[in-house]
């Protein structure tokens, strides 16, 4: 049976395709670089813990400063909605020199990288929607692959 077809709510684990997942399951894996650090900014930048420089919009009566926190916060947010229309939860989003790092977990049978390019333009959209042109880069990883 195709996974389209499937039955809502049917076990992932019977899927005879469940044997390659569980494979990959057993193999250990090392975490990738910048990971841990990446997670640990995401809680840092949520309590408010200044690593990066505000963004300045101009406005009408003057300059608004959003910070970090304020960003990363907007960004988890809206790519936990965003993310639940595609089938992946956003585990964390953190704020880098190169732009915001956000990490995926994808439903099994998600078709894990056009979703996770999916969420990435769509944050892209709706950051420089509030922001303009002082919007940062939006990059996605997936970080973990679940069941439900």
């Amino acid at each position: 049976m195709d996974r389209a077809e499937e039955e809502p709510g049917e076990d992932p684990r019977r899927d005879p395709r469940w044997g390659l997942v569980d494979a990959a399951a057993r193999v250990p894996v090392p975490t990738p670089p910048g990971l841990i650090s990446r997670v640990l900014r995401s809680v840092h930048g949520l309590r408010g813990r200044k690593l990066a420089e505000p963004l300045e919009l101009e406005q009408e009566r003057g300059r608004l400063h959003v910070g970090e926190r304020a960003l990363v916060l907007f960004t988890r947010t809206l790519g936990g909605e965003l993310g639940a229309r595609l089938g992946v939860h956003v585990s964390a989003v953190a704020l880098e020199p190169t732009g915001l790092e956000v990490l995926l977990t994808v439903r099994y049978g998600v078709a894990a990288n056009e979703a996770a390019e999916t969420l990435r333009s769509k944050l892209r959209e709706a950051l420089v929607a509030e922001f303009g042109s002082a919007a940062p880069p939006v990059s996605v990883h997936i970080a973990d692959v679940h069941h439900e």
